[in-house]
């Protein structure tokens, strides 16, 4: 014998009658003083989180033109010079022990270096690879 079926025999499904919403009709007018009040609170507000989030300046400043100091793809026969980077005394250099088994440099002003370091027997700073 089948089960019994929980939701009936097949009923007419109810149709409710409604009006068809109005349309919406958009028109300029002249609210330019509420849109000019918006704006200028727009400007304040943006003002305030550059001079929060920018080192308090509040000037933004144009990005310079990359390409002018681009020297474009150099041939395979002329060697490239490095770029020479400060080398800091091994005794200045700061490593912190992270909660996820590596070590990382701390530079002076207080940046982490994002290279992971695992430390031999010998106490020797070696990059994760």
């Amino acid at each position: 014998m089948a089960p019994i079926w929980p939701f009936g025999k097949n009923k007419q499904m109810e149709v409710l009658e409604e009006e068809a919403p109005s349309p919406i009709v958009y028109r300029k007018t002249d609210d330019t003083r509420e849109q000019a009040a918006q704006t200028e609170q727009q400007q304040a507000d943006y003002k305030a989180a550059l001079s929060f989030f920018g080192n308090g300046e509040a000037n933004v400043k144009r990005a310079e033109e990359q390409s002018q100091r681009y020297d474009g793809i150099v041939a395979s026969n002329q060697k490239a010079t490095p770029i020479q980077q400060e080398q800091v005394p091994a005794a200045e250099i700061e490593w912190v022990h992270h909660t996820d088994g590596y070590h990382y440099q701390r530079h002076p002003n207080g940046s982490f270096d994002p290279v992971a370091h695992v430390r031999d027997e010998l106490g020797a700073y070696h990059p994760y690879s």
